[in-house]
C-alpha cells in the first residue's frame, strides 16, 4: 500500500447553496502533488493567478463575473470587440427549420464571433495556460513569456468579437492545489498521476479512469479516495450534465453566455490525446449530421487547424495529407455532451480540442519519447487559436456556412 503523507480539507457544496457546506478530507498517495523545481513564467493556472491577472492586467477587454460555481467560486469571462446587438424573431430551432440563421441572431447576424472555453475539467491545465497567454497577447501584444504575437492581435481586431472563459470549473481546479504537475516521463505508467488527479482514485491509488469516471454522475465523494478534478463541488462532470433536467450552475452559465453571444465558433478546450499519437487534435463533434453544411464547415476548420499545427512541426508527422485527413466519428464520444449542447444553443460550430499533458509524454511509433514540454504546449495552444480565428475570418462565419 502506498504511504499517504498528504491530507487537505476542501469545502464541498453538495446540496443547495443554502445548506451547510460539508467538509471532506482527501488523502492522496505520497508525491502526487509534487511540483517541478522550476515553473515557467508563462504557466498561470490557479484560481488566484487567474483572478489577479483579470483584475490587474486586463485593460482592453471587458472582464465579467458570469456567475458562481456549485462551490461558490467565481466563473470569469473576458470579451473583446462588439457583441451582436438586437435580437431575432425566432428560436434557433425555428431559424434552422426555415434555413435562415439571421432570423435567430438578429440584424447583425453577419458579425463574426468566436468563443474559447478552458477548464471544463478543472486540472486540465494546458488550455488554461493557453487562454491566459492569449489574454496577455490581446492586452500587450506578447504572450506571458514575452514573445510577440502580432498575427493574433491582427485577428482579434479583424473579427467582430472574441470571448474567452479561462476556467469554467473552478471547483475542480481548486481541488488540486498545485500550479503544475511534476513531469514523470514516457514509460507506460507515466500517465498514472495525471489520470489520478483528473479522473480520481478509488483506493490505494487505484484509478477510477476514463470513461469509468462517467458511470456515476453525480459522484458520491464519500465512496472514493479522491474524486479528481472533473466534477464540480456537487460531484457533477459538467461535460455530461443533466442538460434537460437540473443543470449545474457552471453549465447554466455557459449556456446562457452562448445564447447571449451567439458565437459562430466555440472551442471547448481539453487535455487528453492518446499516448501513441500525442499531439493536439480537433475532435469531430457529436452534432452536425443533421446539417451537412455545418459539418462541412467543421471539416474545413479541422483542415485549417491541423495544417497550421503540421507546418509548425506540432503533429506526429509533417505529411499534410496524413495529418489533415478528417477522422470518422470517435467511438465512445457519446451522442450528447456539453460540446453538442452549446452548439444547439447558438447554431454555430462547437468543437472539442484535446492537447497532451505536461505531466508525462507519449511516444512515436519507434518508441522515441515526444518532445512535448510546456513551451511546445503553449505553441500548440496559440496555434490552434490563431488557425481557428483565421478560419472564421476567411470563411465569413455562419453567414458563409449556412
Amino acid at each position: 500500500m502506498m504511504k499517504r503523507l498528504l491530507a487537505f480539507l476542501l469545502p464541498m457544496a453538495l446540496a443547495c447553496s443554502c445548506a451547510r457546506t460539508p467538509q471532506w478530507t482527501f488523502h492522496l498517495p505520497e508525491g502526487y502533488l509534487d511540483e517541478p523545481d522550476t515553473i515557467p513564467v508563462f504557466w498561470k493556472t490557479t484560481t488566484s493567478e487567474i483572478a489577479d491577472f483579470l483584475m490587474n492586467e486586463v485593460k482592453i477587454g471587458k472582464v465579467e463575473l458570469l456567475g458562481k460555481s456549485a462551490g461558490g467560486r467565481p466563473v470569469w469571462g473576458v470579451g473583446y470587440g462588439t457583441p451582436r446587438q438586437g435580437s431575432g424573431t425566432t428560436t434557433w430551432s425555428g431559424a434552422s427549420t426555415i434555413g435562415d440563421i439571421a432570423k435567430f441572431r438578429g440584424p447583425d447576424s453577419d458579425k463574426k464571433v468566436m468563443m474559447i472555453i478552458a477548464g471544463v475539467h478543472g486540472f486540465e491545465l494546458e488550455p488554461i495556460v493557453g487562454t491566459m497567454n492569449l489574454l496577455a497577447v490581446f492586452e500587450t501584444g506578447c504572450d506571458l513569456a514575452g514573445n510577440p504575437r502580432p498575427e493574433l492581435v491582427r485577428l482579434r481586431d479583424s473579427l467582430d468579437r472574441v470571448y474567452i472563459v479561462p476556467l469554467a470549473n473552478p471547483d475542480g481546479r481548486d481541488r488540486v492545489p498545485i500550479r503544475m504537475e511534476k513531469f514523470r516521463g514516457s514509460d507506460p505508467d507515466a500517465y498514472h498521476v495525471h489520470e489520478y488527479l483528473n479522473t480520481g482514485g478509488i483506493k490505494d491509488g487505484e484509478l477510477i479512469g476514463w470513461p469509468a469516471c462517467k458511470e456515476y454522475i453525480p459522484m458520491d465523494f464519500s465512496k472514493v479516495e479522491f474524486p479528481g478534478s472533473y466534477p464540480n463541488d456537487n460531484g457533477v462532470n459538467i461535460m455530461h450534465d443533466d442538460f434537460f433536467g437540473h443543470m449545474q450552475p457552471e453549465t447554466r452559465i455557459l449556456c446562457d453566455l452562448v445564447i447571449r453571444e451567439k458565437p459562430d465558433l466555440i472551442l471547448n478546450l481539453h487535455t487528453g490525446v492518446s499516448r501513441n499519437n500525442y499531439f493536439t487534435e480537433v475532435n469531430r463533434p457529436c452534432v452536425g449530421a443533421y446539417n451537412p453544411k455545418l459539418l462541412a464547415a467543421w471539416e474545413d476548420l479541422y483542415k485549417y487547424v491541423h495544417t497550421a499545427l503540421t507546418l509548425k512541426g506540432l503533429k506526429k508527422t509533417r505529411d499534410l495529407e496524413v495529418e489533415t485527413k478528417v477522422p470518422a466519428i470517435h467511438v465512445g464520444s457519446g451522442d450528447i455532451n456539453l460540446t453538442s449542447v452549446l452548439s444547439y444553443c447558438c447554431g454555430g460550430i462547437c468543437t472539442t480540442v484535446e492537447d497532451g499533458s505536461h505531466g508525462y509524454t507519449g511516444v512515436y511509433d519507434d518508441g522515441t519519447p515526444v518532445d512535448h514540454g510546456p513551451a511546445v504546449i503553449l505553441e500548440s495552444q496559440l496555434t490552434v487559436y490563431e488557425a481557428s480565428m483565421r478560419f472564421l475570418l476567411h470563411s465569413n462565419g455562419s453567414a458563409g456556412w449556412l
